[in-house]
């Protein structure tokens, strides 16, 4: 795809990354010669039906992939921050289909990361956890709720101060009503990643709040710090039912010591089965783990 224009402006240089319903591209833009990002919507990515945990996953219909596209688009039309990637420009290209453009941010995603170099001490998380949890507050502010945190959507990059945090991935976000009419579900269909995701999300995706965004962000500083996932499964119905019955690994297990305990729990909570039992919402998230900011 090197040397393809989209738009008719942006001239595709390489390929970057996969990204959750699209590629992304770096391109150059024609008009200002500035380079950017292009994500393209690809080839639909397999879906796995949950009532159906043994069945081969099958491909994702278009036109929903489509309208998960277009959700992506509205929603990073409206975002501003630094720790999220606001849309500069987008549309539809004759030949290659839905485009969205932004700001270009080259770096390595979290899980990638993860698997070269094993878990992150405190001291490293503790900064790019809070960059986060910005990230979703800003979400959270606007009325999105992103349904698909994970260490994959998560991209570190160095930014004008020092090491970046960027929450990608909008394609299985939940719009406010003022933003979207159109079904944002479909029955049946687990959104996100089953290893980040909330139990609630997995049994009855229409119905989650900004709460499951909590629970799969902390199962991202879970993973960041452990090198492991919460919960070791076979195959998804266990994990199902491991995530509603059985409270997760503790950190102490998992990191060496000594792990402190303020840290544990505030983790416990951030990963409990019932949303209720939780933190009420992103602020609180913030204010608490503000407070476990290692000494200097």
């Amino acid at each position: 795809m090197p040397g393809t224009v989209l738009l008719q402006r942006y001239h595709v240089v390489r390929h970057i990354r996969r990204e959750g319903l699209g590629e992304v591209f770096s391109a150059e833009d024609a008009s200002t010669g500035r380079r950017v990002a292009v994500k393209v919507l690809g080839e639909p990515p397999a879906r796995v039906d949950p009532a159906s945990v043994l069945s081969v996953p099958e491909r994702m219909p278009l036109a929903e992939a489509q309208a998960r596209f277009r959700r992506e688009a509205l929603a990073c039309a409206r975002l501003r921050g630094p720790h999220t990637l606001p849309s500069i420009d987008g549309g539809a290209d004759p030949k290659h289909g839905p485009a969205i453009v932004f700001e270009l941010r080259e770096g390595e995603l979290l899980a990638d990361h993860i698997a070269r170099h094993g878990p992150l001490p405190f001291d490293v998380v503790h900064p790019l956890a809070e960059q986060l949890w910005l990230a979703v507050a800003e979400l959270h502010e606007i009325g999105i709720i992103h349904r698909d945190i994970s260490s994959s959507s998560v991209l570190l990059d160095r930014g004008p101060d020092g090491e970046r945090l960027t929450l990608l991935d909008l394609g299985s976000c939940k719009l406010p009503p003022p933003l979207c009419d159109e079904e944002q579900t479909v029955a049946g269909r687990l959104l996100g990643d089953a290893r980040f995701v909330p139990p609630e999300q997995l049994m009855k995706g229409k119905t989650v709040d900004h709460r499951a965004d909590i629970y799969a962000a902390m199962t991202v500083v879970f993973q960041a710090l452990t090198g492991e996932l919460p919960y070791a499964a076979r195959n998804l119905m266990m994990l199902a039912d491991l995530k509603t019955r059985t409270a997760p690994r503790r950190l102490g297990s998992l990191m060496p010591p000594p792990v402190d305990r303020p840290v544990e729990v505030f983790v416990n909570r951030g990963l409990a089965h019932s949303p209720d039992r939780r933190f009420a919402n992103i602020a609180e998230v913030l204010d608490g783990w503000r407070a476990l900011r290692p000494a200097t």
